[in-house]
């Protein structure tokens, strides 16, 4: 379980020892990071290190197997904390025949004449307004997922790859929005392969690595070499001879 706890301290997000195992299959293993409170996080590893795993884990989505989980939020004490999530992709039922003005007014209660303005922000077509869910491309249902959570004004954000359906001419105004909301006081944190965004927008990173184990503490090799110049030896499918210590590394960078 997570715990969400009124206390603005410096961090949003606090995991620490983490170990989470699905269908009998250790998947995060003794994990502590955090994600700074008004930053934009990104979270990287090679495929299969668990990204999606941790964020879901944070969320309340996955059950842990040990370890704490700790959300503080910066509101009094009295206030429900909101957080967002945007997933890579989701499959929608085919018999589904909800419109995209159906499905904001639902899922984020936004007001029939708010809906334009929800659509603007993230670039999503006001033609389209009145298609069903499942006409969409995944491109517009990616955008239609993150309009709906940017109506619910969370106060930190999990992003699954935003990036990866939408058109090239989407992209850099889906990013946009994401700086935008950072500005205005949002947590964002972003599960990314995109080593050019990384290492042009982040204020903090969280790298998963299968192959290695932060042992040695401030010593460890991988923490070491994390940098936007070489954070790339850290996520070699095959460990480098020379720098392998055994176990899982998860390692935070400010």
């Amino acid at each position: 379980m997570t715990s969400i706890i009124s206390n603005p301290t410096e961090n949003i997000v606090e995991c620490c020892d983490l170990t989470v195992v699905r269908d009998s299959k250790e998947i995060l293993c003794e994990a502590t990071c955090c994600v700074p409170r008004n930053s934009l996080t990104f979270l990287v590893g090679e495929n299969g290190s668990g990204k999606t795993t941790l964020v879901k884990t944070i969320l309340g989505l996955l059950p842990k197997h040990s370890g704490d989980i700790a959300i503080y939020s910066g509101k009094g004490k009295d206030s429900n904390m909101v957080t967002g999530y945007v997933p890579q992709g989701i499959t929608f039922p085919k018999q589904l025949q909800m419109t995209v003005t159906e499905y904001l007014r639902y899922s984020s209660q936004v007001k029939l004449e708010d809906i334009e303005g929800v659509l603007n922000r993230v670039d999503f077509p006001q033609t389209h307004s009145e298609h069903t869910i499942n006409q969409l491309s995944g491109g517009q249902q990616q955008k239609l997922l993150l309009a709906a959570e940017l109506a619910r004004s969370p106060e930190v954000l999990f992003l699954d790859e935003p990036l990866s359906n939408v058109d090239d001419s989407s992209e850099k105004h889906i990013l946009d929005v994401i700086l935008e909301i950072k500005n205005s006081g949002v947590t964002i944190v972003i599960i990314t392969h995109d080593w050019q965004m990384v290492s042009k927008y982040a204020d903090h990173v969280i790298c998963l690595n299968k192959n290695f184990a932060c042992d040695q503490q401030a010593s460890c090799v991988c923490k070491n070499s994390l940098s936007t110049v070489n954070i790339k030896q850290i996520q070699k499918l095959t460990p480098d001879p020379e720098t392998t210590h055994d176990g899982y590394c998860y390692i935070d960078n400010i």
